[in-house]
């Protein structure tokens, strides 16, 4: 068994300024409509904290799987974001990104979340079992 992780940290104010500029294209390129709804308030204004820590989870995500955003077919809604009833993230990953960690010998994915400030930070952990298509050189 061996690990692979992946951290990223973003500045809320980008997101916002992203979100103000680009509106529903950019939330619908990089979120699921599940994610959008979960960010979204009781008042109907979008949480850009969430949505922020959403972000820098999906990036590492990705650098956990060692390909980034784009590469091997994985998108920033293959890889998608949750939090269960005491708040704890967790991830699903579709398409690209699914294949990605199927090949790698993926067994299990953990990320966690947390924003304070301007700042939303992300790291993800993968388990995976090494094998000649893991892109590990072993």
């Amino acid at each position: 068994m061996a690990i692979s992780s992946g951290i990223d940290i973003i500045r809320i104010s980008r997101i916002r300024d992203i979100y103000n500029r680009k509106g529903d294209i950019f939330l619908n390129r990089i979120y699921t409509s599940f994610e959008i709804r979960s960010c979204t308030l009781r008042s109907g204004e979008v949480s850009m904290e969430s949505l922020a820590a959403r972000f820098a989870a999906k990036e590492a995500v990705s650098k956990a799987l060692g390909t980034g955003i784009w590469r091997q077919g994985v998108s920033f809604t293959d890889i998608e974001i949750f939090v269960d009833e005491k708040g704890k993230p967790f991830l699903q990953l579709h398409g690209g990104a699914k294949a990605v960690f199927e090949r790698m010998g993926g067994s299990d994915a953990s990320v966690s979340i947390s924003h304070d400030g301007d700042l939303a930070t992300a790291i993800c952990v993968i388990e995976y079992v090494r094998n000649s298509d893991s892109g590990d050189g072993e």
